[in-house]
């Protein structure tokens, strides 16, 4: 279930980066910029590789201490130095996205950090589309797009594990729609002209009206009744099966936490070292079950297994990104 998450943090992306964009260049009217391109990207990658690269020599350590912890892509290491320097080259620059025998190399869940750094490249180009032609229009094209990509993919002569790669998105059309969503969203509660266009007057009624959750709820159930089917070959019903899990999830997520916002509180911890946690979540959990073999009631022993990866996951953001900033400081550029 852990990688229904995926759909939440898409279009979470989506909306904070619109959130941010919209505070510097929008609020601020003295901005005469869209979007400054290269300032941009330097900030995103920035914020995404140098803790993702870390992650990566904790991983080779614990494939040190014991390869059976680390059972993502073994045959890779069968294959020779030149198929194992190639695979952390691919690894490093996200290229493992579309090399599928180092697709899961090292780690099987980090296929995410190519498709946001896709997604970042995009987002300025997404940003001047809603702005020239409307953000009704980029939120319907990106619906367009990524049925039209996830449509085709289904039905192109591949293997069942390349499809499910692709769809689930080792190249950015795949999840293009999410991410406008969330760019679309921020929009329609941050400008007031926004209510103007039927469609993203009806999202920001999805966020805030309780009549709403019943429908939405069903929403979700029904893409994870797709997504499940999926997986018996009825390989069809996954082109829509991500659209309705990512409305149905991030939707009543919102309205859960807008009614109970006691909730936010303590979920803060969480979403303030969400990237942390995600980095190294996947291989610590692998020993960690084994470890943890001692506990014989399964729920008791997942609880466990899920605490303390989250809590280590949380700590090694917080001292990467404060080794990080450290190095920084000592940098010759920094004085």
């Amino acid at each position: 279930m852990g990688e229904q998450g995926v759909h939440i943090f898409l279009i979470a992306s989506g909306f904070g980066l619109a959130t941010s964009w919209w505070k510097i260049y929008q609020k601020n009217q003295k901005n005469p910029n869209i979007i400054a391109l290269i300032p941009f990207w330097k900030r995103r990658l920035f914020r995404i590789f140098p803790l993702y690269w870390m992650a990566h020599g904790l991983a080779l350590l614990i494939y040190w201490i014991n390869p059976k912890w680390v059972p993502f892509g073994q045959e890779v290491w069968t294959q020779g130095g030149l198929t194992i320097a190639a695979a952390i080259f691919a690894s490093l620059t996200t290229l493992r996205n579309f090399i599928m025998p180092f697709y899961t190399f090292l780690n099987g869940a980090w296929w995410y950090v190519g498709l946001i750094v896709q997604l970042y490249f995009i987002f300025p180009f997404l940003i001047r589309w809603g702005k020239r032609w409307g953000w009704q229009n980029l939120l319907i094209s990106s619906i367009i797009i990524s049925l039209l990509y996830r449509g085709l993919i289904v039905f192109l002569p591949l293997s069942d594990s390349v499809i499910d790669r692709l769809l689930r998105g080792a190249f950015f059309p795949s999840r293009l729609f999410e991410f406008v969503l969330g760019i679309v969203l921020a929009i329609a509660l941050l400008e007031r002209n926004s209510l103007s266009e039927p469609l993203l007057n009806w999202s920001r009624n999805l966020l805030f009206q309780r009549r709403w959750l019943g429908i939405l709820i069903i929403i979700w159930g029904l893409g994870l009744a797709g997504d499940w089917a999926s997986e018996e070959t009825f390989m069809a019903l996954r082109i829509h099966a991500d659209f309705f899990l990512g409305i149905g999830e991030f939707f009543a997520l919102f309205q859960l936490l807008n009614y109970l916002p006691a909730l936010k509180r303590w979920l803060n911890p969480i979403g303030g070292t969400s990237y942390g946690i995600y980095l190294i979540h996947m291989n610590l959990e692998t020993f960690l079950w084994v470890a943890m073999g001692f506990i014989s009631f399964y729920w008791l022993r997942l609880f466990v297994v899920i605490a303390i990866a989250c809590l280590l996951g949380g700590l090694f953001d917080l001292a990467g990104n404060w080794m990080i900033k450290q190095g920084l400081k000592n940098t010759p550029l920094s004085s």
